[in-house]
């Protein structure tokens, strides 16, 4: 059964891997980050109020 299959010849060493970019990430990903970043400060500062305000 292993005969039916055909394979390239082997060369020897490592192959070559095609170089491929790193996608950018779009505005809409930015956008993300940045709400996510802003809740996080409203939240540390809502914990800081709660603490320090008592």
């Amino acid at each position: 059964m292993a005969e039916d299959r055909k394979e390239p010849p082997f060369d020897g060493g490592s192959q070559p891997v095609p170089h491929q970019k790193e996608p950018v990430p779009g505005p809409g990903r930015s956008a993300a980050q940045w709400i996510t970043i802003l809740l996080c400060v409203v939240v540390i500062a809502a914990i800081l109020v709660y603490i320090f305000g008592r």
